[in-house]
């Protein structure tokens, strides 16, 4: 990689911002950390060294945590300050840990063609 490309290249990931999305959106829907940590299946010093930034969760955690709040994994990672309010029925079970990055993106763009065409797109 040459010097250029060294520069122009920026940290996607910002662990400071992600400790504080994962704090504030468990705060949200009131849960302590061991709860969440429950949810998700890891130890509650995974949660409190997410929240504190000591540490990022690995991408199935994201996942999960993402799916738990109802919020995109671009804004658990701190990459969009944009929260979609995404309501889906409990009937669903949707288990998005089963799904590998190439089908979580095929999904997040079958998502944005759906939101993007008036025939399928609420009122």
């Amino acid at each position: 990689m040459n010097a250029q490309m060294k520069t122009t290249i920026r940290p996607v990931i910002n662990l400071k911002n992600t400790a504080v999305i994962i704090r504030n959106l468990r705060r949200e829907k009131g849960l302590t950390q061991n709860e969440l940590a429950k949810k998700i299946g890891v130890s509650r010093t995974c949660v409190s060294n997410w929240e504190s930034g000591a540490r990022i969760p690995d991408c199935v955690a994201v996942i999960k945590i993402a799916a738990i709040f109802q919020v995109p994994v671009d804004y658990v990672y701190g990459m969009t300050d944009h929260r979609y309010n995404i309501n889906i029925p409990e009937y669903f079970e949707i288990d998005f840990s089963k799904l590998n990055p190439e089908g979580m993106n095929m999904l997040y763009e079958y998502y944005k063609y759906l939101i993007n065409n008036e025939k399928y797109r609420a009122n």
